[in-house]
């Protein structure tokens, strides 16, 4: 066999050698090994569950690792986790380059803290030659969820009936639903706020344990309670409160309120009111008969009922009703009104002067609780005989508010307002004069310790207004612009109007009157955007979320959440309860459209305002639902993945190498060469055509392209 050729041989068989390389290691293993532990170094686990975590380990030395073991070095004490070592550690021997994977299982079982656990892996290993080698590295275990606060909603909240009646028994049921990402442990419900004198049970616990709530899980609770039998109409809160701990042993307490309606519809209160007073004009004289009359009218929501007004000098001795005082209506229906008419006359005991009579009406709403408000009318005595005694002479003259109206008649926090005021010198005889008028008003408002001072302030103005002098039975007008405060709460004020002022002779008087004027504080609940797919599928389901906030000054009473249309939805009304004043929360719900084409959906957010008016807002919705689309037959999902075409190349192209150099050996040794030129002239032209084929170039290039790649882990 020609040398040269011979070469050629060796060399293919070298190119083979090296080609097997990512195959076949440790034949020439005269290195040492060193082995390398690699992953993502901080992995997150969870308590109560068992975590996987893969780890790499590669030998990066030139000679082979013998009897590779891997250990976890549970730190020392008691650590809130277990470690099982997949095969418990041992991996054999792992030649030059090779890597292997295994893996970790970490139980978290015990009291867990907010922080970061480090967990070193230990390895040891021995070379060919013998000789021990171990190290270390350290993974760190983070404990998931301390952030995540376990969530909670109140479902399905009613009370049956839905009105009670003062002495009556309801049950109030719902369920407490899990909708946060932690399970809720050791969970009590528990009633507050209750009071013989109102809302209280008529029997059984006023609390229930449930030892476990799972996330999305709930439990259901119902609670008998009974109206004490003197309460009157309205919305009574029943505090629900809620504690619970997390799977870190966090503790939580919570408390909402769920308000029951005593007696008439929502809650709402019968509202009396005197209009249309007619008060005699003029001057009577002593036992000369004159009439006040009025429409009493019920602007409330609920009828009014054992109705009593009564009617009275404010000074018995002056003035003495000459028909019935005392007048009773057994109801007055919501928006109706009675007329009403009382005669009286002064006596031989009555000055010359304005005399005032007082009207007092007393009524109910359904309950026992009565309500009181009173109302004055005036009228001009004149008793010559009295006054020629010295007594009228002596008389003190008055400046008192006639009259006043607010515009608007309901004023808003925070914005402006007309006050008109008529001002009148009682007196008959006497004038008043250098009169000084000044309006207080101190009162607390968002806290007990934030004083605001005046709750209405004169708008370009001083808060104190003067006036020349006012004629006997004369007035005078006086229009005030006027602010209110942006923290006043919603109730109606006592505005008090002081005066200071003096008659001819110079002699100084004082005197106060009292205004009431109805301030409303505006109601703000603002939701964040959200939106529905523009397409969804027949029976697809449909999740909305969003956060709303109670950017108020007031709390938002009753609040509710409701999904409308033609939809499936589990929860169509949510009942979230009150709301306080810079709070928020967070709503989701998911539905499934029934038909197809248009379907509309709204969702309407209702609420009532600390005066009791429901106030609505709503997000209206199209979507547009299609059929289902039938599923694909034609993809094959248990396809095979194409072969390595790198690979296949370069088996083909050894199976080619290795046979052509067979057969040309095989052929020299059956059929000896004919003579020595022949010989020599065969293998110039095998050699040639060897030189001349690409195939064994482009797989001599792969082989050295592979080789470089199976060189890295």
């Amino acid at each position: 066999m020609n040398k040269k050729w011979l070469r050629r041989i060796l060399a293919m068989a070298m190119v083979f050698s090296l080609a097997a390389g990512s195959w076949v290691t440790g034949y020439a293993d005269d290195g040492e090994g060193n082995i390398v532990i690699s992953g993502d170094g901080v992995y997150e686990v969870e308590a109560g569950k068992t975590t996987k975590i893969e780890l790499q380990v590669k030998n990066k030395g030139t000679g082979t690792a013998e009897n590779v073991n891997l250990q976890p070095r549970v730190p020392s004490g008691v650590a809130p986790f277990r470690v099982k070592m997949q095969g418990n550690g041992d991996l054999g021997d792992m030649g030059a380059n090779a890597y292997k994977k295994v893996t970790l299982q970490v139980t978290v079982d015990g009291d867990v803290q907010e922080r970061s656990y480090s967990l070193p892996i230990g390895y040891t290993y021995s070379s060919r030659g013998g000789s021990a080698r171990s190290g270390s590295m350290t993974i760190y275990l983070k404990m998931k969820g301390f952030d995540l606060e376990p969530g909670f909603a109140f479902r399905d909240m009613k009370l049956s009936p839905e009105n009670m009646s003062p002495g009556s028994s309801a049950k109030l049921s719902g369920r407490l639903m899990n909708t946060g990402g932690q399970d809720m442990y050791q969970v009590e419900l528990s009633l507050d706020n209750l009071t013989t004198e109102g809302i209280s049970l008529t029997g059984g616990f006023n609390s229930k344990m449930v030892s476990k709530i799972p996330i999305g899980g709930s439990t259901a609770f119902q609670f008998p309670l009974v109206a004490a039998a003197d309460m009157a109409a309205g919305n009574y809160p029943v505090a629900i409160k809620l504690k619970y701990r997390d799977q870190f042993g966090k503790n939580y307490e919570k408390t909402n309120q769920f308000y029951v309606n005593v007696g008439g519809v929502a809650g709402r209160k019968a509202i009396l009111e005197i209009r249309n007073m007619q008060e005699p004009g003029g001057t009577y004289g002593v036992n000369q008969n004159f009439t006040v009359s009025f429409d009493l009218k019920n602007t409330g929501a609920v009828a009014a009922k054992d109705i009593v007004v009564t009617a009275e000098g404010v000074d018995s001795t002056a003035v003495v009703p000459k028909s019935a005082s005392m007048k009773n209506i057994q109801s007055l229906a919501p928006g109706s009104s009675a007329s009403m008419s009382f005669t009286f006359a002064g006596t031989s005991q009555s000055a010359t002067q304005n005399q005032a009579i007082q009207f007092t009406v007393e009524y109910t709403s359904g309950g026992t609780a009565k309500t009181t408000f009173k109302q004055y009318a005036g009228v001009n005595i004149s008793n010559p005989d009295k006054d020629k005694d010295g007594e009228g002479n002596t008389s003190k003259p008055k400046i008192i508010v006639s009259n006043y109206t607010c515009d608007p008649l309901i004023v808003m926090a925070g914005q402006e307002f007309n006050l008109n005021l008529t001002l009148m010198n009682t007196h008959k005889q006497k004038e008043v004069k250098n009169i000084k008028m000044f309006l207080t008003l101190a009162e607390e408002t968002s806290s007990e310790t934030k004083k605001s001072g005046n709750i209405f302030t004169p708008v370009n103005s001083s808060n104190t207004f003067y006036f020349d002098s006012i004629r006997p039975k004369g007035t005078v007008n006086k229009a005030l612009r006027l602010y209110v405060v942006p923290e006043a709460q919603p109730k109606t004020y006592t505005l008090t109007v002081n005066f200071e002022y003096e008659d001819a002779k110079g002699a100084e008087y004082t005197a106060t009157e009292l205004l009431g004027i109805n301030v409303k504080q505006m109601t703000e609940l603002q939701i964040d955007d959200f939106s529905i797919p523009e397409q969804v599928e027949q029976g697809m389901p449909v999740t909305v979320g969003f956060s709303y906030y109670n950017t108020g000054k007031v709390t938002l009473n009753n609040l509710m959440i409701k999904v409308e249309g033609d939809v499936d939805c589990q929860n169509k009304n949510t009942y979230v309860g009150n709301m306080e004043s810079g709070s928020s929360d967070y709503f989701e719900t998911t539905f499934t459209p029934y038909g197809t084409g248009e379907v509309p959906v709204s969702i309407v957010i209702t609420y009532e305002d600390p005066s009791g008016e429901t106030v609505e807002q709503r997000r209206d919705m199209i979507m547009q639902v299609t059929e289902p689309a039938m599923p694909d037959d034609t993809e094959n999902p248990d396809a095979s993945a194409p072969m390595d075409k790198k690979h296949i190349a370069i088996g083909l192209g050894l199976l080619v190498i290795l046979a052509g150099a067979l057969a040309f050996f095989v052929k020299n040794q059956k059929e000896p060469p004919k003579s020595t030129a022949e010989s020599v002239s065969g293998a110039e032209d095998l050699e040639d055509d060897f030189e001349e084929d690409d195939f064994v170039e482009e797989v001599t290039e792969v082989i050295h392209e592979d080789d470089k790649e199976g060189m890295s882990l």
